[in-house]
């Protein structure tokens, strides 16, 4: 088989997993890719992809080991900076912080203004308890994009958690919600922060509201059950 021949059946596992993708049949469309990956494992396009539909899948363990392989590779022809934050994301998803935030740093290194990446490593710092840092991190991403309402909401939430001013984070945590009223974060926050200020009726409903559009959130429910027994005192 000639060169132009394997790497036109490359290109044909390639463009049949992207239809099947397309479409959410992430299973087929990973099935194609191990296909091109047996012809040609070191390819940039075919781990990258394996990397993205695996992340699709929840199957973030099995991602991240793509998409390291895949930055650890010489000049391959990607956009790093843009997989180290894909990466980043699968160690979210997989709580391991530390990592995720090494990665982050990679790109604001270079790119100081990337809010994607600012806002991961606010995320990252707040599930590590170091939520000065990450508030700080979130009001910087505030700075560069003043209609990011999920920051609004970040900050809003680390505020009410930590006993911080509940008066100034009911203040951010309605700008998220005059954002988007339906969003389950943004009124499971105003239900949080009600509840801390006491205002049961004003809680339960914000967090009747937030179950509703996302039932089966675990947050949302902890939130819930918590209020329950402040009731009960």
């Amino acid at each position: 088989m000639t060169d132009v021949d394997v790497q036109n059946k490359i290109n044909g596992f390639l463009n049949s997993s992207f239809k099947k993708f397309m479409v959410h049949d992430y299973n087929e469309a990973i099935r194609d890719l191990q296909s091109a990956e047996v012809i040609d494992p070191e390819n940039p396009e075919i781990l990258y992809n394996l990397g993205i539909n695996y992340c699709r899948m929840g199957l973030y363990k099995t991602a991240i080991n793509y998409f390291r392989k895949l930055i650890n590779q010489k000049n391959a022809y990607i956009d790093a900076l843009e997989v180290k934050k894909i990466l980043a994301y699968s160690l979210i998803h997989i709580q391991d912080y530390i990592e995720s935030i090494k990665y982050l740093d990679h790109v604001l290194e270079l790119v100081p203004a990337d809010v994607v990446a600012i806002s991961m490593k606010g995320y990252c710092l707040d599930m590590q308890g170091k939520q000065a840092e990450a508030l700080r991190i979130y009001g910087l991403l505030l700075e560069i994009d003043k209609k990011n309402y999920n920051a609004y909401n970040s900050i809003a939430y680390i505020m009410a958690k930590t006993g911080g001013d509940l008066k100034k984070a009911l203040e951010y945590a309605n700008i998220a919600y005059e954002s988007n009223k339906n969003h389950p974060a943004y009124l499971d926050t105003l239900g949080y922060i009600n509840m801390m200020m006491g205002n049961v009726i004003l809680a339960d409903q914000y967090f009747k509201n937030a179950i509703e559009q996302a039932p089966l959130s675990n947050e949302i429910r902890t939130h819930i059950e918590e209020l329950n027994r402040t009731r009960t005192r």
